[in-house]
């Protein structure tokens, strides 16, 4: 079945008031059952969440009680919303709630080197290995099969996917006076702040001779790679299959789309935004929204692929 359902129905005012927001007057005394997704919402005590504009003609005349966010809130007739001006958020903390419970620590089968730091607080899953050297701080959760590589720091609650790699030596050659390529060492190791999550069969590359470093509260969606010495900002979210090669830096609060590649060396300044599919070989402004191969001002290249499909 699509949803959750709540342990028992619970009425709008008693949501307002937990979690704010504001209620339709009249609306008060509805009782929510369960959550589902707006365009599956088919009954009057199903609470369904409207947090973005493509599901207004659904929400228009859908039975349900609308978790809806303040923007949206003119558009849609009165009578059975709770409004709220962070219903995203709103939203996360119901779920939050509903969730089942964290899994339990299963460290027993994991491979944890002699010389390694563990926090006892942290849930480390089956078939992680940490090897000798690396600090796992307290409350982190380092999900099955993980591996992190001596010389990572990993700080408060940061959690890492399934399958990611953490710390191995960077991708460093150079040639040798005979032509051969060799390995250049990587042993500057990575550094992970408090609050980082780490998607699923991503790789987190160990700098040179200084660290690559994940900032406070970055989010990291699955098979991204961060390059040997990268500097992914505070608070930076990144989707999923991008990937930054060598010594990129990406500021703080930044919003990277899915399959965005950045090349070496290139700066994106704070709050920056790169859309989608992005290939990105020179610096980017702070507060910049960049789109296309290469990328530019987004507005300039939808105006160039709209010249290029009126053409054909």
């Amino acid at each position: 079945m699509i949803g959750l359902a709540f342990p028992s129905p619970v009425s709008l005012a008693h949501l307002a008031e937990r979690f704010g927001g504001v209620v339709d007057a009249g609306a008060e005394s509805l009782l929510a059952a369960r959550i589902v997704p707006v365009d599956a919402a088919r009954a009057c005590d199903d609470l369904a969440p409207l947090l973005a504009r493509r599901y207004l003609k659904i929400a228009r005349v859908s039975p349900a009680i609308l978790l809806i966010d303040a923007t949206l809130a003119r558009l849609v007739p009165e009578g059975r919303r709770w409004i709220h001006p962070h219903a995203g958020f709103a939203f996360a903390r119901l779920l939050a709630e509903l969730a089942p419970p964290p899994p339990a620590d299963e460290r027993a089968l994991a491979r944890i080197a002699p010389g390694a730091e563990v926090h006892p607080s942290a849930v480390i899953g089956v078939g992680v290995v940490i090897r000798a050297g690396a600090i796992i701080d307290l409350d982190c959760r380092i999900e099955p099969n993980a591996v992190i590589y001596g010389g990572s720091r990993l700080g408060a609650r940061v959690v890492v996917g399934a399958g990611a790699v953490i710390g191995r030596p960077g991708f460093g050659w150079t040639a040798s006076p005979a032509g051969e390529i060799v390995r250049v060492p990587q042993l500057g190791g990575v550094v992970i702040e408090d609050d980082v999550e780490i998607g699923p069969l991503a790789t987190i590359d160990a700098g040179t001779l200084r660290p690559t470093v994940i900032g406070r509260g970055a989010k990291l969606d699955a098979h991204v790679h961060v390059g040997h010495n990268g500097v992914i900002g505070a608070g930076a979210i990144i989707a999923a299959q991008c990937g930054f090669a060598g010594s990129v830096e990406i500021g703080a609060g930044s919003l990277i789309g899915g399959q965005a590649g950045i090349a070496d060396h290139v700066r994106v300044g704070a709050g920056a935004k790169i859309a989608a599919k992005s290939g990105v070989i020179g610096d980017v402004e702070a507060g910049a929204t960049v789109a296309g191969y290469p990328a530019v001002d987004r507005a300039r290249w939808l105006r160039a692929m709209a010249r290029a499909l009126h053409e054909r």
